[in-house]
Formats: structure tokens, sequence, C-alpha cells
């Protein structure tokens, strides 16, 4: 299947030209599913689902739609959430064999990075830096035709850059739209209320660095 064949919802294959690159599902055998580990630490600290959801300002029933694997969040919900059970967002990417070896600290190997892949916005990401130690992350975003960050705005604390390597990004910061496409840079600070979507044909695929790190 070509990437311009591709549909938002189906499973995000990150492209790379000339390189045969693994399926972002590599790692499901043996790491539970995000939904999983969202349920699990909401036990873990004995919360309810209203609880959760009077915490995130999110329903009910997207909270319980997306820890039984209905949806996925989008990357704000994902982080309100994490915040409401306690738990970094950086412990729900799927982890490698890398954060095992001495190097890791260092290095982050190509295979080896950590992934979250979040099929119901179309988009699949790669942390680039290490988990723990480093004042910036850099992480690479691949975006499915149709593929965002989600329908709301988010904002927090930090600063963003990224430059487009492939496809078309539309970028929103506050009432200001831009159409990126690659070659293309950005740069925001993150309180600026923010979202993106991928409203070209074929798969967006964007360098990303931020600070501090969120994810």
């Amino acid at each position: 299947m070509k990437r311009s064949d591709r549909k938002p919802g189906s499973s995000v294959t990150s492209p790379q030209a000339g390189t045969k690159r693994r399926s972002p599902k590599s790692n499901a055998a043996r790491n539970p599913a995000l939904a999983d580990l969202l349920r699990e630490a909401r036990k873990n600290k004995d919360l309810s689902l209203q609880e959760v959801a009077d915490a995130t300002g999110l329903s009910i029933g997207l909270i319980s739609q997306i820890e039984r694997g209905l949806t996925t969040p989008s990357m704000r919900s994902l982080r309100q959430i994490a915040d409401a059970v306690d738990v970094s967002v950086s412990s729900l990417f799927a982890k490698t064999d890398a954060e095992d070896a001495g190097e890791s600290r260092n290095i982050t190997r190509k295979d080896m990075r950590r992934v979250l892949n979040l099929e119901s916005i179309g988009m699949h990401m790669e942390i680039m830096t290490p988990a723990e130690g480093t004042p910036i992350q850099a992480f690479v975003a691949y975006l499915l035709p149709g593929g965002m960050s989600g329908t709301e705005f988010d904002s927090h604390i930090g600063h963003e850059f990224g430059i487009i390597i492939d496809g078309q990004l539309e970028l929103f910061l506050g009432p200001q739209r831009y159409l990126l496409n690659p070659g293309d840079t950005f740069s925001f600070n993150s309180e600026t209320p923010h979202r993106y979507v991928n409203s070209g044909a074929t798969m967006t695929y964007i360098h990303w660095v931020i600070t501090p790190p969120i994810y």
C-alpha cells in the first residue's frame, strides 16, 4: 500500500525512504496496551472513573472508552489523564531493550526508540532522547492524512521547535493558521493555545524538539 492510500485509523508504519522500518506494533506482544496501563494506574490510586473525569474535565464515557481500548486519547487528553492518575506520559510509551542497556542514558539507537501509537487520531510518535537526564526532548511524529493532535487546543509550559521532513502540516497557534511544507520550520511558546493536523493526502513526517520534556 502506498502512503497516499493509507486512511486515518489504520495502523501507522513509520516511513523512511529506501529503508525498511519496523511496524509500530512490533512491541505489542510484550508491552501492555495503553488502555491497560491507564486503567491499572487509575486502580492503583483507588480512583473512580468519576474522580478522573472531575480532575480532567473529560467525560466518564470518553475515559471508559479509552480504558477499554475503544479509542485513543488526544495528546492533551493523554496528559490530563496521566496527571490525574499520577503517572508520567513517558511511562505510557512502549519500552524497549534499550532501557535496560548500559548506554541508554546517553545513546538511543534508531530501532530502540520508545513509541506511542495513537491510532484513533492518526498519530505515531517515537522518542529520540533518553527517558531521563536531559532538559530537552526530541521525537519524530508521523501523521496519517487527517491525523491530528486532537480537536481541542492545547497549552502547557515550554517551548517547541520542529521541521517538516515530508508531507504537509496545518498548524494553529491561537487565531493564526499556518500551512507548512517540507523544509519549513516552526517555533512557538507552548503556552500559546495550539493544535495541528495533517490536511494533506500523504503521510506527514516531522522532527520535533520540546523543552522541558513532557513525554
